[in-house]
Order: C-alpha cells, then sequence, then structure tokens
C-alpha cells in the first residue's frame, strides 16, 4: 500500500513538472529530493538588480540632471536605482553614504569621487561583498573600481579650456583659474591639462594661483570678485566647475567689466545661457550630464550581467561609446562647446 502511494506521488510530481515546465517554468530539486519551482531570476537572467550613486553633492543641477538621466535608463532596463549623498561636496559624508549602501546589499555602489583615494577602506568592503563598485563624472586611483563612466578625456576638457581662454585673452595676461573642490579627482586632472597646454600654447599668460569655492555659485563669485579686485589688470577666468563658471561671470558683471574680462569654463547650459546671451562668456563646454547618467546605468548593468563590453558599444539613445578596457573606462564622448549659436538647442 505504501508503494502504491509512493508511485502516485512520483506520478504527480512528474506531470506538474511537465506541467511547469511547459509554461516556461524551470523545475529544481531541493535539498529533500522533491520538486519545486525555481526562483524567478535563479540564473540571473531576471534578476533586477540595484544599482546605486552618490554624487559629490546632492541638490546641484548638474548632479539633478545626471539622475533624471539614470532614472530613465533604470526604466527603461529594469533596474532599481538609488541616487542619495551629502548637501556638501564633502569627502567623510560622502563616505557614510557609501558605507550605508554597502550595508544596505545593493549590487552595485558608486560615486562621483570628491576624493580620489578617500573610499580605498570602503571600496575593499565592496568587494569583499561581492558588490560591484563604479564611478562616474569624477575617478578614484583604487584599481579594485569596476568601471569608470568618464563624460569625456580629462586631457580634451583641460585642452579645449586652455584654447579658449588663451584665443579670447590674445595669448598673454593674467588669467585666474577658479574650482571647487581642492581634492576631486576630474578637477584637478583638467587643471594640470590646463596648464599644460598653455605652457606649450600661450606661455606668456600669468596663471594666478588657483582658488576654491566649492560647488557654490554665491561663493565663487565672491572670490572671482576679491580676485579682480586684487588683480584690476586681469584679463581672463577659467572656471572648473559648473557652479563656478557662473559664479565668475557674475563677479564680472557686478564689476562692470564685460567684454574686458574674458571668461571660460565648465557650464551648464541653462546656468550660463543669460551670460552667454549678454555677452558675459562667449563660450563654455560640458558634456549632456542626461547621458552620461543613462550610460551609467547602462554600463553597469553589463557588469552585473556579466557581459564583456567591447571597445566600441551601442548604446540605446546614445549611439557608439568607446570602452577602453585597461582603464576599464566607458567614454562618453568629446567636450559640447555652448555659444550664442546653439546654447538654445539645449535645455538642461
Amino acid at each position: 500500500m505504501k508503494s502504491f502511494k509512493m508511485l502516485k506521488i512520483v506520478l504527480a510530481t512528474t506531470v506538474i513538472g511537465a506541467m511547469l515546465a511547459g509554461c516556461g517554468v524551470s523545475v529544481k530539486k531541493n535539498e529533500g529530493g522533491a520538486a519545486s519551482p525555481a526562483a524567478s531570476g535563479a540564473n540571473g537572467a531576471d534578476k533586477q538588480y540595484t544599482i546605486a550613486f552618490v554624487p559629490k553633492l546632492v541638490g546641484f543641477p548638474y548632479f539633478t540632471s545626471m539622475d533624471k538621466g539614470a532614472q530613465k535608463a533604470a526604466k527603461e532596463l529594469g533596474v532599481k536605482w538609488i541616487y542619495q549623498g551629502p548637501t556638501t561636496a564633502d569627502v567623510s559624508e560622502q563616505a557614510k553614504y557609501v558605507s550605508g549602501l554597502i550595508d544596505q546589499k545593493v549590487d552595485a555602489v558608486g560615486v562621483a569621487a570628491n576624493s580620489p583615494t578617500a573610499l580605498n577602506q570602503l571600496i575593499g568592503k565592496a568587494k569583499g561583498q561581492n558588490i560591484k563598485f563604479f564611478t562616474s563624472d569624477s575617478d578614484v586611483t583604487n584599481p579594485d573600481r569596476s568601471l569608470f563612466v568618464q563624460q569625456a578625456t580629462d586631457k580634451d576638457l583641460g585642452y579645449a579650456m586652455a584654447d579658449i581662454i588663451a584665443e579670447e585673452v590674445g595669448g598673454e595676461g593674467k588669467v585666474g583659474i577658479l574650482s571647487a573642490g581642492s581634492t576631486a579627482t576630474n578637477l584637478n586632472a583638467w587643471i594640470g591639462f590646463v596648464k599644460e597646454r598653455l605652457a606649450e600654447k600661450a606661455p606668456k599668460i600669468q596663471l594666478l594661483d588657483t582658488q576654491f569655492a566649492g560647488e557654490d555659485i554665491n561663493k565663487s563669485t565672491q572670490i572671482a570678485s576679491q580676485i579682480i579686485a586684487a588683480n584690476p589688470d586681469i584679463k581672463g577666468f577659467i572656471g572648473i566647475s559648473a557652479a563656478n563658471t557662473p559664479g565668475i561671470a557674475e563677479a564680472v558683471k557686478q564689476a562692470g567689466k564685460t567684454g574686458e574680462i574674458a571668461i571660460t569654463g565648465i557650464g551648464i547650459p541653462n546656468g550660463v545661457k543669460p551670460y552667454i546671451k549678454a555677452g558675459v562668456i562667449n563660450k563654455a563646454i560640458l558634456w549632456d550630464p542626461e547621458k552620461l547618467g543613462y550610460l551609467t546605468v547602462w554600463g553597469v548593468l553589463q557588469q552585473l550581467k556579466g557581459v564583456e563590453l567591447q571597445a566600441e558599444n551601442d548604446v540605446p539613445g546614445i549611439g557608439k561609446v568607446k570602452y577602453d578596457a585597461a582603464t576599464k573606462s566607458l567614454l562618453l564622448g568629446p567636450p559640447l562647446v555652448f555659444d550664442k549659436e546653439n546654447i538654445d538647442n539645449y535645455d538642461f
């Protein structure tokens, strides 16, 4: 009798397994030997990955635009996106958010780094828990980061700013550099290439000591005003962050020096648009931060799914994107130059 009952159980299990398989549901054995439906995504194909990102600071339009692009990608690609961070560009505060996200067991956590080395311990912590650590916008030096999503090459950005200012000041005179954080990897790299290019192309330009105003437009205006007062013969400024450039422009405008002091630098279109239209700034450069955010989610997702990135990749809504395996970097593309002719074409 017991044998007959066991036979019925085996037959029923076989039938159920066949029905589930016919519906596209996989069946696996549990530890007790009975068949049970496999959890959706057990093989990773249908898993919804969680990708978290900590910008240099929240509430700043540039990073808000990045977040917008990332949210779009997350929706289209089936990813859970977490965006959170400090309200000031503070290294220790950024680290607290990264640590908390690692404790939440996200699949990947990344930053726009406020420091190239300050997160080394946390990168090791993430690696120990099989959490991918990536960067976007600003990199770290730790080789264990899985991916850097780069807006444009540091050299291209630094050279572009140098070329513009050299042309506008006629290749000579005093030029001030105003940056955000003194430890920001990307900003310092751009400054290095600005100096390299000017030394080669316009050695008669006298660069003043770099000043730092954080990601703060008002503080940028204040410091630029002080530089103008201390150097009445100054001929130009370079703004290294998207907060610095409009802040400098406001200082030049308030000083009544429009057309006398040249300005270029990194600028969000909507932030520099009034100054470009008023002739305070002739040219500013950037890239599309929404596309950078989209590319970030896309690139990290490929790694989570185990898809090998190619030297050239087709990315939805962006097009051809290059990948450098040696540096584990995805490159969005060349810088965009904004002027009176095209500034109205961009709304971010």
